[in-house]
C-alpha cells in the first residue's frame, strides 16, 4: 500500500523520521524486502510503496503482460520456422520448389518485415497496445491459415510479403511495452523469459510437425505440413483473443487498473527513470512529436553501437535457421531432421533464462554478454570448418546457437535501459536495431545460405569472419 501524505505539525516531524526508521529497520531484520522510496506525484515528501502491495501488483502484471508477451513471441517463433519445417516435409516436392525460391520466400519476409518495423512501432506508441497488437496477430492468422491453403511458389511469395508486413510490429513492440512497465531490476530477467519462449517455439515447430507428418498426413486429403499451418493459426488466434481483453496500455490509461495499482506502477517506472513529475503524470510517458523522437534518437551516443551489435549478432544466428535443411541433406528422413532441431532450441532456452537471472542478479550486462559470445565463437569456428564425424558438427550448431542466443535478450534489454526513457525515443530505438537485422536477413540468405548450398554452406566462412571482426 503506497502510504499518504501526512500533514503533521512542525514538532512532531522529528517523532515521524523516527517511526519511519524503525519501520524501514524492522522490514530488513524479518528479512522481507526493504519498502521502496518513491516520490510523491503533488509535493517534494518522499513515500513508500509496500512491498506486498508491489509484489501483488507484479504478480498480476506478470500474468498478463509477460504471460501474453511470452506465448506471443514463442507463436512468432513457431510461425517464422514453419517454412523450414514444411520445407522438409513435403512443401518442396508439393509445390516444385527449384533453385533458391525458398530463399526468395524468406527474403521477402523480410523486406515485408522490414518496410513494417519502424512505422508501427511509431504507431504503438500512439495507440492503445491492447488493440493494436492483439489487430495485428488476427491479420496474421488469416496469413497462416492462407499457407496452409497455398498451390504454388507465386502464392507463397505474396503471402511472406503480406505475413512480413503484420509481423513486424510485434517483438520490437512487445519490448518497448515491457520496458514501459518494469524497472532496470525486473526487466532482464523477463527479456530472457521472453526470448526463451522464442527459442521454444522453435523448438516446438520440428516437434509439432513430426506429429503432424505422423497423425495427420492425408488426413481430409491435407498433406501434413499444411495441418502444421492450421494448428498454428488456430493457437494465434486464441492468444489474439487473450491479449485483446487482459493486456495493458500505458500505466495511465490501462482501464483494468484500479487507483492503487496505478499510482504505484506510474511511481516504480518514475523512480526507475528518475524522471521529473507534471501534473500527476510522468513525463516520461508523454509522447514527443514524431520529428522531435527523430531528432533525438539520432542524436543519441548509444544508438549506433546497438544497431551495429545487433546486425552482427543476428547475421552470425544464420546458421541456426537452417539447421533442419542440413540434417535433412546429410541424410536424416523428414521426421528425424524435424525432431534433431528441438535439443538445439531448448539448450538455447535454458542458457537464455540463466544468462538473464545471472544478469540481474550480479546486475551487469556486459560480461553476461561476453562470455556466451565466446561460447558462440568456438560454435562458429567448428561450423565453419564442417567438423566431422556428425556429433561434433552437432554440438557446434549447439554452441553457436546456445552460446549467441543466450545474450539477444541482455542487449536488448541494455538497450532498452540505455538509449532513453522518452516512449517515442525508445519506440523508434527498439525498431531501428531490429530493421538493421532484418536488413541483414533480405540478403544473407541469398549469399550465405542458399539452400542450393546445403549442407556445407561454404560462402556462410565469410559471416563468420565478419561476426569476429
Amino acid at each position: 500500500m503506497i502510504s499518504g501524505r501526512s500533514e503533521p505539525p512542525a514538532h512532531s516531524t522529528g517523532r515521524h523520521n523516527v517511526e519511519m526508521e524503525q519501520r524501514r529497520s524492522s522490514e530488513w531484520q524479518s528479512g522481507s524486502d526493504s519498502p521502496i522510496l518513491m516520490h510523491d506525484l503533488n509535493d517534494q515528501d518522499d513515500v513508500w510503496i509496500d512491498p506486498k502491495h508491489e509484489k501483488a501488483f507484479l504478480n498480476r502484471l506478470d500474468k498478463r503482460l509477460l504471460g501474453f508477451a511470452m506465448l506471443g513471441n514463442m507463436v512468432k517463433a513457431l510461425d517464422n520456422s514453419n517454412l523450414g519445417s514444411a520445407f522438409i516435409s513435403g512443401m518442396e516436392e508439393e509445390l516444385n520448389i527449384t533453385g533458391l525460391q525458398y530463399n526468395w520466400m524468406t527474403v521477402l519476409f523480410m523486406a515485408g518485415y522490414l518496410t513494417m518495423q519502424i512505422p508501427s512501432n511509431m504507431m504503438l506508441s500512439k495507440l492503445r497496445p491492447s488493440i493494436y497488437l492483439p489487430t495485428l496477430e488476427i491479420i496474421w492468422t488469416v496469413l497462416t491459415l492462407a499457407m496452409a491453403c497455398v498451390q504454388s511458389v507465386n502464392g507463397v511469395y505474396v503471402i511472406r510479403v503480406l505475413l512480413g508486413l503484420s509481423e513486424a510490429g510485434f517483438y520490437p513492440g512487445i519490448v518497448f511495452l515491457l520496458g514501459t512497465w518494469y524497472t532496470k531490476r525486473e526487466l532482464g530477467k523477463r527479456m530472457a523469459l521472453l526470448t526463451i519462449c522464442g527459442s521454444l517455439g522453435n523448438g516446438m515447430s520440428g516437434v509439432v510437425q513430426a506429429i503432424m507428418l505422423k497423425s495427420m498426413e492425408g488426413v481430409l486429403g491435407i498433406s501434413g505440413w499444411r495441418w502444421m499451418f492450421v494448428f498454428d493459426a488456430c493457437v494465434t488466434a486464441t492468444l489474439a483473443w487473450f491479449g485483446r481483453f487482459y493486456l495493458p496500455d500505458y500505466p495511465h490509461n490501462t482501464r483494468w487498473l484500479n487507483n492503487k495499482e496505478r499510482d504505484i506502477a506510474m511511481r516504480r517506472v518514475d523512480d526507475d527513470a528518475s524522471s521529473k513529475l507534471d501534473g500527476g503524470l510522468l513525463l516520461a510517458t508523454k509522447q514527443s512529436s514524431t520529428i522531435g523522437s527523430v531528432r533525438k534518437l539520432i542524436r543519441n551516443k548509444y544508438l549506433y553501437l546497438f544497431v551495429l551489435g545487433w546486425a552482427s549478432l543476428q547475421l552470425a544466428l544464420g546458421a541456426s535457421h537452417v539447421i533442419g535443411i542440413v540434417m535433412r541433406k546429410v541424410g536424416f528422413d523428414a521426421v528425424t531432421a524435424n525432431l534433431l532441431t528441438t535439443p538445439c532450441m531448448l539448450t538455447t532456452m535454458t542458457a537464455g533464462l540463466c544468462n538473464g537471472f545471472i544478469s540481474d542478479r550480479m546486475r551487469t550486462r556486459f560480461w553476461c554478454i561476453l562470455c556466451p559470445a565466446i561460447v558462440g565463437f568456438f560454435g562458429l569456428t567448428m561450423l565453419s570448418k564442417f567438423v566431422q564425424p556428425f556429433p561434433f558438427l552437432y554440438a557446434s550448431f549447439v554452441c553457436m546457437h546456445a552460446g549467441l542466443g543466450s545474450t539477444t535478450s541482455i542487449v536488448m534489454t541494455w538497450a532498452s535501459e540505455t538509449i532513453s526513457r522518452d516512449i517515442g525515443v525508445r519506440a523508434l530505438a527498439i525498431a531501428t536495431m531490429n530493421t538493421s537485422a532484418s536488413i541483414m536477413w533480405l540478403w544473407s540468405p541469398l549469399v550465405l545460405w542458399p539452400v542450393t548450398d546445403a549442407p556445407r554452406y561454404r560462402k556462410q566462412r565469410t559471416s563468420y569472419q565478419n561476426y569476429l571482426i
